[in-house]
């Protein structure tokens, strides 16, 4: 990396390794800049707004889907498959007026899955799912009070958050924070890590009290169960 990389990336920034959750660096502070976190590559750019085309797009299409969705009350079986007649007719058209035109069609890349990438992606979606069973199980057996109550708080609030939108709202939200709020992070991380953890041990604090309190009025017999 020549100097001025250098100097750009010590601008962008990085987050300092701490006991905080906002920071994700290492021990020995290590700071790690945000496009690291996020993956690095193509993703992080569009989501750094560093491709700032492909950004406006992906908020566009999101936009666009959840009018559909939302306002056509149509549903997804629908949508979904005039888009793709749409798509297909498109092509077909364009193909036939090149065959009359005596114009070689532009060719379509071959949509083929690699045995690797399959290999990978059930790989992955395995080991994703065997630890979230862990993780269940563990809650059902009371093995770990802190996260069964941290479940339950995030499955109320998402049930509350539920009754004022739809899935698909939700959904959209979650699309346009991905492509917003990491950005914003980047630009205002500074203050950002300051205040979040001011907050966070705020609330790590209260919620130490909390947890003593439940767990000293839970009965003997419990407690001896859930460390056994």
């Amino acid at each position: 990396m020549d100097a001025a990389g250098g100097v750009e990336a010590a601008a962008n920034g990085g987050i300092e390794g701490s006991a905080d959750p906002c920071s994700s660096g290492g021990a020995g502070g290590y700071r790690r800049s945000v496009h690291q976190i996020a993956g690095g590559g193509k993703a992080a750019d569009i989501i750094l707004w560093r491709r700032a085309r492909v950004t406006f797009g992906v908020i566009f299409g999101a936009t666009l889907a959840w009018w559909l969705f939302e306002k056509s009350g149509l549903s997804l079986l629908t949508i979904c498959s005039d888009i793709l007649l749409i798509l297909i007719v498109l092509q077909f058209i364009r193909v036939k007026i090149a065959g009359l035109l005596d114009r070689q069609p532009r060719p379509l890349p071959e949509l083929v899955l690699s045995e690797e990438m399959v290999s990978n992606a059930a790989a992955s979606f395995r080991v994703k799912v065997n630890s979230m069973l862990m993780i269940a199980h563990d809650i059902t057996l009371g093995k770990d009070f802190r996260l069964f109550f941290q479940v339950v708080i995030v499955l109320w609030l998402l049930s509350v958050i539920g009754n004022f939108c739809s899935s698909i709202t939700l959904a959209y939200i979650g699309t346009v924070a991905l492509v917003t709020m990491p950005a914003l992070y980047n630009k205002y991380q500074r203050p950002v890590d300051r205040y979040a953890g001011m907050v966070y041990r705020n609330i790590s604090r209260h919620y130490k009290i909390v947890d003593e309190n439940v767990i000293s009025r839970l009965p003997r017999r419990f407690i001896r169960d859930k460390e056994d």
